[in-house]
């Protein structure tokens, strides 16, 4: 399926993506911010302030000890089905920050990542088109379940 087909699928229903900076330099958030701003043929994903309204959480930087709590927290008010997208390579692998017995952790150690967005600062288009590859696997393996079910 094309990328063009999986986003007029997608569209019936808009993106709602609650980005979590956890440190590092911003980059991530930056290029998510300005790809929004720029991308006439992606629509439908809007960025929200309410946990309870999103579809997808996107975390950028390493995660700390101190806020580790606070972001299982809010992935929990995330409706199901829900998509995790780790973006850059601070939340990845820890990049630079990430130093035995410093208690950072990358995303994948706190929650269980759909999706991964390589990379220092990562593309912003890339970043939109996972966020929409994400969202579409957790649907699809949902719909996977409700058949197995019957």
């Amino acid at each position: 399926m094309s990328f063009a087909d999986l986003l007029n699928k997608i569209r019936t229903r808009s993106i709602s993506v609650f980005v979590i900076q956890a440190g590092g330099c911003r980059g991530c958030v930056d290029a998510l911010s300005m790809a929004l701003s720029e991308q006439n043929t992606i629509k439908g994903i809007t960025l929200t302030g309410n946990p309870k309204h999103a579809d997808c959480l996107l975390i950028s930087g390493c995660i700390n000890e101190k806020s580790k709590e606070e972001i299982m927290q809010i992935y929990e008010k995330i409706p199901s089905p829900k998509a995790v997208v780790a973006a850059g390579a601070c939340a990845c692998s820890g990049s630079l920050f990430r130093r035995q017995g410093n208690q950072l952790y990358i995303v994948e150690d706190v929650l269980p990542v759909t999706s991964w967005i390589r990379g220092c600062t990562p593309d912003g288009t890339e970043m939109l088109e996972t966020i929409v590859r994400a969202m579409e696997n957790v649907k699809n393996k949902q719909a996977k379940g409700e058949r197995d079910k019957n």
